[in-house]
Parts: structure tokens; C-alpha cells; sequence
């Protein structure tokens, strides 16, 4: 167990980074985004939205993520299905980033981390489950 519980605080911690896309103004976003090749933001009010909405969705799974990783076994299926989500989410990103033509180098982070930890989740998981029943 503890090696699941050490993948969801660690999914859960770093969920919860994005936490700076809630409280930094969009500009000193942007010119963090640019420091790295970033583009500059168009100016919308509906891209501000969008990074506040993301990063609060983030900031709450990274909430949820260590509430799991305190007693995993207490959570039934929630643990195997904060691992698929995290798949998911991986996927997303590879295809995502894929499709509009990013470099590489912004999208296969996530793509990566949020894959191998959900695989890892999903393995440790069912290790544990069945060293239980055992």
C-alpha cells in the first residue's frame, strides 16, 4: 500500500500546482508561458476564464487525490477509478497536443506523468487488493 499511497500523493501534489493559474494575474502568466517559448495570450476574457476554471478543476482533484492516498483502502473503487481518470487525462493530452500541433516539449509531460501514474495506481492497486484477500 505504500507504494499506491505514495502515487496518489503525488498525483495529488501535483494537481495541486496549479493552484498558481488560480491566484497569478493572467499576465504574469503569460510572460512565465513565454520564458519557455510560450505564445503570448490573445486578449480574452474567455482565456482568463478558461485558465481559472482549469486550474480550480486541477486544484480539486489534487484535493481529491490526497484524500484517497490518507486511506486508500476506505474508497473502494474510487482508488482504480482515480487511475483510469488519470490515463485519461494523459491521453488527452498526446492526442490533444498532437492534433494542434504543439512542439513536443508542452504537452509530453503531462502526457507521461498523468499516464505512468495512473498505470502505477491501477498496478498498486490491485497489488494491494490482492495481498488482502490473501
Amino acid at each position: 500500500m505504500r507504494a499506491l499511497k505514495t502515487c496518489l500523493w503525488l498525483a495529488g501534489v501535483l494537481c495541486l500546482l496549479s493552484a498558481f493559474g488560480l491566484v497569478l494575474p493572467v499576465r504574469v502568466l503569460e510572460r512565465l508561458m513565454a520564458a519557455f517559448g510560450g505564445e503570448p495570450f490573445p486578449d480574452s476574457p474567455l482565456l482568463a476564464y478558461m485558465l481559472r476554471v482549469g486550474s480550480g478543476t486541477y486544484v480539486a482533484v489534487g484535493v481529491f487525490y490526497i484524500i484517497l492516498a490518507v486511506r486508500p483502502r476506505n474508497f473502494g473503487a474510487m482508488v482504480p477509478f482515480s487511475g483510469l481518470a488519470a490515463i485519461f487525462v494523459g491521453v488527452v493530452c498526446g492526442v490533444t497536443g498532437l492534433a494542434v500541433g504543439l512542439s513536443m516539449a508542452w504537452f509530453v509531460g503531462d502526457f507521461a506523468c498523468c499516464t505512468l501514474l495512473g498505470v502505477l495506481i491501477l498496478v498498486f492497486w490491485r497489488q494491494g487488493m490482492r495481498a488482502t484477500s490473501s
